[in-house]
């Protein structure tokens, strides 16, 4: 018997946990490649159970995701924006989307345009996706680690705000494999990306975001 107001601890399986990783990708843009919001990364594989054929899918969430300009206030960087193929664009919130990592679990229906309003929209199905809304926020992070200059782009970055609410869904074991990241306009379907407002169109922005994978043994292991 247990006194009443003592401490209740969940103990966990071990062997659960041991299904459950976290996989961090940031990526830089400016000075190394010119993804435009699309970019490939390889994901290491951390145990046996991220290279097993008993383990072919996995639950699969982004959990953090946070997009930032270079710093560096005074040059290119402050007066960085989000675009895409047509120009600057206004984000509240971007579609995360894993092309290899395939899942059936997600669907789409887009309106936007008259013509497919008039068919109810356009869907899309298949493949991880995952809406990520967001907010600028400030990092203090001028060359003094002061305050923010009003209008300095490079002392910004856009968070999102929503992914450790968010469930995973079931879709393909993503370890040792090439992973191809796309940051895509969740309306105009096009990659988005950070660029400088001035006008060059190099992607300039460095993109950090975090993975919660759990495997999911095969059926009868």
């Amino acid at each position: 018997m247990t006194d009443k107001g003592a401490p209740v601890v969940n103990v966990f399986s071990i062997d659960e946990e041991k299904l459950r990783f976290r996989s961090i990708v940031a990526i830089e843009a400016v000075g190394n490649i010119d993804g435009r919001g699309e970019y490939e990364v390889d994901l290491s594989i951390p145990t046996f159970y991220g290279n097993n054929e008993d383990y072919n899918a996995a639950l699969i969430k982004c959990d953090s995701f946070v997009a930032y300009g270079p710093d560096n206030p005074a040059g290119v960087g402050a007066d960085a924006i989000w675009a895409d193929a047509n120009g600057s664009s206004k984000i509240a919130a971007i579609e995360l989307q894993i092309n290899s990592a395939p899942s059936s679990q997600t669907t789409l229906s887009c309106v936007n345009t008259a013509a497919n309003a008039l068919e109810k929209g356009f869907q899309e199905n298949s493949g991880f996706r995952q809406i990520l809304p967001g907010q600028v926020i400030a990092t203090n992070n001028d060359a003094t680690m002061g305050s923010v200059a009003a209008g300095n782009a490079s002392n910004r970055a856009w968070l999102s705000i929503s992914g450790r609410a968010e469930n995973p869904i079931i879709a393909a074991n993503p370890f040792g494999q090439t992973l191809r990241v796309r940051l895509v306009n969740p309306v105009s379907r096009l990659p988005v990306y950070i660029r400088s407002a001035a006008g060059a169109a190099n992607d300039i922005g460095t993109y950090i975001l975090q993975l919660e994978i759990t495997m999911i043994p095969n059926k009868g292991v």
